[in-house]
């Protein structure tokens, strides 16, 4: 498999499908051509350091390898995001797991915007109720 390598190509597979497994996720997007599917890795900083996060694209790259050509489905990129599990799983499970999320990552969910999430997220402390005006001598200026 190819790899993907600019930013552009990531950002793209970022609007696609996205699965979500124990060691990584996976974001995926059907092409206009047929060509052999492409592949990036990407590990956050907020995973390990340096050496951490390097280790886990090395097992994530070395998975892929070991898929067959008949599994990865030609004319799709995919993008893996990589979390610190990959670094304890068995391989054989990660190449299962791997396996297993390429079709799912490829269906496209909702329309692509990640909108939704924002109204599921608790209110912050300390925060006032919609529809009702701060009490006086709260600090806050009435105008």
């Amino acid at each position: 498999m190819k790899t993907l390598k600019k930013r552009s190509e990531f950002l793209a597979v970022a609007k696609g499908g996205r699965t979500d497994r124990r060691a990584f996720a996976l974001q995926g997007l059907k092409r206009e051509d047929d060509g052999p599917a492409r592949v990036g890795y990407t590990v956050t900083k907020k995973t390990g350091n340096a050496v951490e996060r390097n280790r886990i694209k090395r097992r994530l790259r070395a998975a892929v390898a070991q898929l067959q050509d008949e599994d990865v489905p030609s004319g799709a990129d995919f993008v893996i995001i990589g979390r610190r599990a990959a670094l304890n799983q068995p391989f054989a499970d990660l190449v299962r797991e791997l396996n297993s999320g390429l079709k799912p990552a490829l269906e496209r969910k909702g329309n692509g915007s990640r909108q939704g999430r924002r109204d599921n997220r608790k209110p912050k402390a300390g925060g006032q109720a919609q529809g009702k005006e701060p009490a006086q001598g709260s600090g806050q200026r009435q105008g």
